[in-house]
């Protein structure tokens, strides 16, 4: 192979593997809700949802253990865990998302409801926190369809304020 087909070939090579570049992310599932002593199904199917939905944006995607939090102190130490676990991981991005449910009076033998999501999304090299959110006052009708949709906005939120970044 001649000399200019070969720099040829190293040019356009260099120049697609500009364009094969992703972010990869770490994110963790807090769980709070008093009436659970263990991880639910609720929490497990968002933590699911959630991978496959920043997948389909395109990133790269990596999660710490799911875990239940009973206090702010407590959130505050797994995400120095998580962050440290993404840092470690070599992610760009740490997301800790905050899942808060509670106990529905007329039913206290079933599933608590998902009432509220925080979530802080921060760099996982330098541990500064890029932005700090909430999706509030969630209802849930038909509970898997709308963990999906749920999901999906809190991704979406999520997708926003990574891209103004």
């Amino acid at each position: 192979m001649g000399t200019i087909k070969k720099l040829s070939l190293f040019c356009f090579i260099s120049l697609l593997s500009t364009f094969c570049f992703a972010r990869q992310l770490c994110f963790q599932i807090v769980q709070h809700d008093s009436a659970a002593k263990e991880l639910t199904e609720q929490s497990l199917t968002i933590e699911d949802e959630v991978l496959n939905s920043f997948f389909d944006y395109g990133f790269i995607v990596t999660n710490s253990n799911a875990t239940i939090s009973n206090s702010q102190n407590q959130d505050e130490t797994l995400f120095e865990t998580g962050l440290k676990d993404a840092f470690n991981g070599y992610s760009d991005i740490f997301i800790q998302i905050q899942l808060f449910f509670e106990q529905n009076d007329e039913n206290t033998t079933t599933n608590s409801e998902l009432k509220s999501i925080n979530f802080i999304v921060a760099n996982a090299s330098t541990g500064v926190k890029i932005a700090e959110n909430n999706l509030q006052n969630i209802k849930l009708e038909h509970k898997k369809n709308d963990l999906q949709k749920i999901s999906s906005n809190l991704v979406f939120q999520i997708n926003k304020i990574l891209k103004n970044k």
